[in-house]
């Protein structure tokens, strides 16, 4: 069976159960976990002082990248953060825009919301809102915040465009988006074949899910954005196999004003 014919309902079932286990079986991480497994297993996205910033239990190891370093975000902004699990990125970026700034983090897995508020609690993050959301239909008004972040999320959405259009919908003229995620890197037709093989089990490992590189940039151009770059890349830690290979990418983009 491929990962082409699962359903929406599929994929999440598969998607909230993976997560849900994690969830409920980690305290804590410093290297890779089963998700997104694009990094080296003895390394970090995150710095010492960036880990040392968020509370304890916040950081489990499911991300591909550091968004929030590549957000440029200031006191006082508005956040959504897309796929917020336990809160890493969303607390990071509420250190950045403070007290008088705002964060909302949207997750589709209970426990991980459950963890995410605890923390919240814990760190007095009262600036942070984690809620429950399909990515593909965000619960914020038009225009309502000034930057989106998200890390290792969108791979596995199953309509990623629906993804990058609500993301612009949500962000006022001129907001930015700052995200990590797998891409495939090979000729679109290598990538079809290997996604038409994959194990539908390897959507939750962020491969299956994952578009082509030039096929996931396109998506995000035919969104609205612009001034779309390539900020910082690292090999996988393992190839899906034979001539295809997944990139764990940072990029970011621009709503024009």
């Amino acid at each position: 069976m491929s990962t082409e014919k699962l359903n929406k309902e599929q994929i999440h079932a598969r998607v909230t159960a993976a997560y849900g286990a994690v969830a409920r079986a980690r305290a804590e991480v410093t290297q890779s976990a089963a998700c997104c497994a694009a990094k080296p297993s003895t390394a970090s996205d995150y710095t010492a002082e960036e880990l040392a910033s968020v509370p304890k239990g916040a950081h489990l190891g499911e991300g591909s990248g550091a968004p929030v370093r590549y957000a440029n975000l200031a006191p006082g902004e508005v956040v959504v953060d897309l796929g917020a699990g336990a809160g890493m990125d969303s607390f990071l970026a509420a250190n950045h825009v403070g007290p008088a700034g705002r964060v909302y983090g949207y997750d589709l897995t209970e426990e991980m919301l459950d963890r995410a508020r605890r923390n919240a609690t814990s760190g007095d993050y009262a600036q942070v809102t984690f809620a429950r959301a399909d990515i593909e239909k965000l619960p914020l008004g038009d225009g309502a915040a000034d930057a989106a972040i998200s890390n290792c999320v969108i791979n596995l959405a199953p309509d990623k465009a629906a993804v990058y259009r609500e993301i612009f919908r949500v962000l006022r003229p001129g907001g930015r988006l700052s995200i990590a995620d797998i891409v495939l890197r090979s000729t679109p037709e290598a990538v079809q074949s290997f996604r038409w093989r994959a194990n539908p089990e390897s959507w939750c490992a962020c491969v299956s899910g994952a578009l082509e590189e030039q096929e996931y940039l396109a998506t995000i151009r035919r969104a609205g954005f612009t001034d779309i770059r390539l900020v910082a890349e690292r090999p996988a830690q393992s190839e899906p196999g034979g001539e295809v290979a997944a990139v764990a990418v940072t990029l970011t983009a621009r709503r024009p004003a």
